[in-house]
């Protein structure tokens, strides 16, 4: 079936039948279709044209219709795999953070597990920094991208994007603390060397608001490195991700002491999938595949030791 498909996307009426098939990819069971003459009119086409892709969908079962004369055509059902592959809208992209702690890991695996059961082709790509996943996504080089609610709603260009679900405070991260190379420092001071990786929303934001009304001087670093200089005391201080530490001996942290960065926090924490907002396929698509609930249960079995972590 596949190989007649692909034959048949190569043939004058190839155009039309992906996109009615993208058109009945946004409906549901039970809905009514356009009539031939609107669909004839919508894609400037002759009405044999769309007379002949909706035969060849509905032969090949993409799709079932029901006419009820007058009233005109209903969906009695759809295959929604089907007409995926018959749109020729290929593999759905994801980005997702590093996965270097077991919060990542186990949104990484709950997203994995979702996708493989809603059986649909997909990659998920993982890269450092909230700014470079939503360039990607600006770009249309990626479908979507996790990141967390506050940098989310914190970016320049908001506005092109969507927030397509939250999985709710503590998904992300627990909460950031501020660390210190020397084991008798409890707050930052001015003089101070303080680790920033601009590329990081939140990263950046927290320092810049713990850092406030003092002279420190800003060393730029890759977040993964950050705590590499605060062992070797090439850096004096650097807010940091508590997962990664809360289990470490002879890591000297304090908690956030700047009030405007402790109220951030209950938006840092929470994760969330962005998608453009004219990305009406990809957004039924997610619709389709994505249980938040479902994912938030497999992040807290990987992060409880439950479960082995798999993406």
């Amino acid at each position: 079936m596949v190989s007649e498909i692909k034959s048949k996307m190569m043939s004058k009426i190839g155009f039309i039948t992906s996109m009615l098939a993208r058109d009945f990819f946004l409906k549901n069971k039970g809905e009514r279709i356009d009539t031939i003459s609107g669909y004839a009119e919508r894609y400037n086409t002759g009405r044999g044209t769309i007379q002949s892709a909706i035969s060849f969908l509905t032969e090949h079962q993409a799709v079932e219709l029901e006419s009820k004369g007058h009233l005109g055509s209903y969906i009695l059902d759809l295959d929604y795999h089907l007409l995926w592959e018959i749109a020729d809208l290929g593999m759905i992209m994801g980005l997702l953070p590093l996965p270097y702690s077991l919060r990542y890991e186990g949104l990484a695996t709950g997203l994995n597990q979702e996708f493989k059961k809603a059986d649909f082709n997909y990659s998920i790509a993982y890269t450092r920094g909230a700014e470079k996943r939503l360039n990607v996504l600006k770009d249309d080089k990626y479908d979507f991208i996790v990141l967390s609610k506050f940098a989310a709603d914190n970016y320049d260009d908001q506005d092109q994007f969507e927030i397509f679900c939250e999985f709710g405070p503590g998904t992300y991260l627990s909460k950031h603390v501020i660390v210190f190379s020397d084991p008798e420092a409890k707050e930052i001071e001015s003089g101070m060397r303080i680790g920033l990786d601009s590329t990081s929303i939140d990263h950046k934001l927290l320092t810049e608001l713990e850092c406030q009304n003092r002279d420190v001087e800003f060393v730029e670093l890759t977040y993964m490195k950050i705590m590499e200089h605060i062992k070797n005391k090439t850096i004096d201080a650097a807010v940091w991700n508590y997962d990664e530490i809360k289990d470490l001996d002879n890591i000297n942290f304090t908690e956030l002491q700047n009030d405007s960065s402790i109220s951030k926090n209950k938006d840092i924490s929470n994760a969330v999938i962005l998608i453009n907002k004219n990305s009406k396929m990809i957004r039924r698509l997610l619709t389709k595949t994505i249980i938040p609930e479902e994912v938030i249960k497999t992040q807290k079995e990987v992060y409880n030791h439950k479960l082995i972590p798999e993406y």
